[in-house]
């Protein structure tokens, strides 16, 4: 039995900017203040994280529970109006080939580790025509902490393999250095992309054990999952 678990943005789709519209919206409605998302880069952290910063840099003060709790009722609210519309969407290239060519395989269990709340990587991977394809994930809603919700994700897929999985039969494949971290720090192998902002060198350097210029090379990913 294998594992594989896939980053979202910007190893599997582009949203296009959906989501900072949306939590700008869910930010405005609630605090009245315009443009909260302006100089975060959210790329790597993960959406509690992303909300907590918002609170330092707008409110000068860290979010209370209950208002990162109103604040994600609203994002996930605005998410799913703001999707449909953002004419940036996009599929990377390869990703549902790839997804395609690896469900077929009885020994293989696919899922998720990523930054996105649950109900934002559901609403993200339907616009997508992917949310057919996981059967479990880590999420920010597990955790605000990346390396935390790496592993809850390898835990969750080796309980639903009910047989022990080792190290070396578990992947993550993802775009970022947060990604090749946590999924090292998880005894994950990881694959890496170039789809996002971050150049093979530096990937390499975290230690990713291949990177690919995208998801295009279905065959060869394959073979490094499938062993």
């Amino acid at each position: 039995m294998r594992i594989a678990l896939f980053d979202i943005d910007g190893t599997l789709l582009l949203s296009g900017g959906a989501g900072l519209r949306a939590l700008n919206r869910a930010w405005e409605e609630l605090f009245g203040h315009k443009g909260a998302m302006d100089g975060i880069r959210p790329h790597g952290m993960t959406d509690g994280a992303i909300i907590a910063e918002m609170g330092r840099r707008a409110l000068g003060r860290p979010v209370t529970d209950e208002e990162e709790a109103a604040v994600e009722e609203r994002y996930i609210l605005y998410l799913e109006d703001e999707l449909p519309r953002s004419d940036g969407f996009r599929l990377m290239p390869g990703a549902k080939e790839l997804l395609d060519r690896l469900e077929t395989e009885e020994d293989l269990l696919l899922g998720l580790v990523t930054g996105n709340f649950e109900p934002a990587s559901r609403l993200k991977l339907r616009r997508g025509g992917l949310d057919g394809y996981f059967r479990f994930g880590g999420y920010a809603t597990d955790s605000f902490d990346r390396m935390e919700l790496t592993r809850i994700g390898v835990r969750r897929g080796r309980e639903l393999a009910g047989i022990p999985v080792p190290d070396e039969s578990v992947f993550l494949v993802g775009d970022t250095v947060h990604d090749v971290r946590c999924g090292r720090g998880a005894g994950a192998r990881v694959i890496a992309v170039e789809t996002g902002s971050t150049p093979a060198d530096l990937l390499l350097a975290e230690g990713a054990e291949r990177v690919f210029p995208d998801l295009t090379d279905t065959e060869a990913i394959a073979r490094l999952i499938l062993g």
